[in-house]
């Protein structure tokens, strides 16, 4: 007999949205699998470029033969198999098996589809893709060559979850349409929001077997929800499992440092074609990143605190791999440079990156107090990080509904893809966090 998650999983799977809105399935009609075997990967080949390329490009649609809903399993038969060197072109889905589209899932599915099946995320993911020659001890080198969103988005407010489920309790669910050409997003009138494109779960298996909630991140990378990175930037993974078994999903064009409200400006990708090299026996035990300007160490934990004493650390290592220098050198290097943002604190697994320049001329971000001409700016202090969050985040929705007049409700999501959090410089005693708001959102 099927169990009850199962049994939805496969209707989605079957109807699509029709699972969800019943009056209009055709339901005399057989609900036939979409594909019964697995991917043809010769048909998932492109032409080459010149006849002598050695490396490949590939073709990964998202359809339900190549996702999952919601959960990470090992065991799950792979979609493609590449080599070190080869582009993949992936496509995703939005959350929920593409349910979750203007036009489609209303709040009150959307809670009632978390509540059926509470072991898995609503993330759609896009895998797993096997990388011949990957085993446990490796690092996959992952640059994002191109990120093209779908050209909408939704953001969902869900009771209970969130960074202030008692001060928000009902569910909201809002669409969106992005304009790919100007890579802005219309909020509200006189409200324009920039795009800013990433993936906000990229993983490979971890070390366990198992089926694992697509939710907490962790050293296998997954819902990382970290927004740096974005087309041109490179992500290095620590390989746990042969194969590496690479998923992405929960695509995002764009997202706060925080993401507050639960979710972001959550979409799917068109298209999102990265290059996977292996990079053999490299020690790394939690993901790095590269941008053109910084390299980014990061910290995941169920507490914030702990999160950020993690990605200190890894920062520490990063800094004294990169410039070989001793433990001492490197903390003088980090504090001379501090840029340490919150990544996201609604995922039950929170978390914290920090940046360090490539340019050994660069100084500490700075981080104000005050508003300023450009931004809004709001702070919070407390032995408690994730206090100190609160505190910031809180005043900065306080903040847009006195200088703005914008609803709470409003003030909230708003927050969730804007606002950029990071921690003042820390030696010891309360934490500060400093809430910033670009002024420039609101266009006259």
């Amino acid at each position: 007999m099927l169990s009850k998650s199962r049994y939805l999983t496969m209707a989605a799977t079957c109807f699509g949205f029709l699972a969800i809105n019943s009056a209009f399935a055709d339901t005399t009609k057989p609900c036939l699998p979409y594909l019964s075997t697995p991917p043809n990967q010769a048909s998932m080949l492109a032409p080459k470029e010149t006849h002598t390329q050695q490396v490949h490009t590939y073709i990964l649609p998202a359809t339900p033969a190549t996702t999952q809903w919601g959960i990470f399993d090992n065991s799950h038969p792979t979609v493609l198999t590449i080599n070190s060197g080869d582009t993949v072109v992936i496509e995703t889905m939005a959350a929920s098996d593409n349910m979750v589209v203007p036009g489609g899932a209303t709040i009150q599915q959307i809670i009632k589809m978390k509540d059926e099946a509470p072991e898995r995320g609503p993330h759609t993911l896009t895998g797993p893709i096997y990388i011949n020659g990957a085993e446990p001890g490796d690092v996959l080198k992952i640059h994002f060559n191109k990120i093209i969103p779908r050209p909408y988005a939704s953001n969902d407010i869900v009771p209970g979850k969130g960074l202030f489920p008692k001060e928000f309790p009902n569910g909201v669910v809002k669409y969106f349409y992005l304009n790919i050409k100007k890579m802005q997003m219309q909020f509200a009138p006189g409200i324009i929001v920039p795009l800013a494109p990433f993936p906000g779960v990229i993983a490979v298996a971890r070390a366990e077997n198992g089926k694992f909630d697509s939710i907490p991140p962790g050293p296998f990378g997954g819902n990382m929800d970290l927004r740096e990175l974005t087309q041109g930037t490179t992500l290095f993974l620590p390989v746990f499992k042969k194969g590496a078994l690479l998923w992405t999903g929960d695509s995002h064009a764009g997202q706060g440092n925080g993401e507050i409200d639960l979710t972001a400006i959550e979409t799917a990708f068109a298209e999102f074609s990265i290059t996977v090299n292996l990079v053999k026996h490299k020690a790394l035990t939690w993901p790095r990143a590269e941008t053109k300007t910084d390299w980014i160490a990061m910290g995941y934990d169920k507490n914030l605190n702990k999160a950020f004493n993690i990605a200190r650390s890894q920062t520490l290592q990063l800094i004294m791999d990169l410039r070989k220098v001793s433990k001492p050198a490197a903390e003088k290097m980090m504090m001379s440079t501090w840029n340490c943002p919150i990544s996201e604190v609604v995922n039950g697994v929170q978390g914290v990156y920090c940046m360090f320049p490539k340019n050994p001329n660069a100084k500490a971000f700075l981080l104000p107090s005050a508003d300023t001409q450009s931004e809004f700016v709001t702070t919070g202090k407390n032995a408690d990080l994730e206090e100190a969050m609160k505190t910031a985040a809180m005043a900065m929705i306080k903040k847009l509904e006195k200088e703005k007049n914008m609803d709470a409700v409003d003030a909230y999501m708003l927050s969730s893809f804007t606002l950029d959090c990071r921690i003042g410089k820390y030696v010891s005693g309360d934490k500060e966090v400093h809430c910033m708001m670009a002024k420039s959102l609101w266009q006259h």
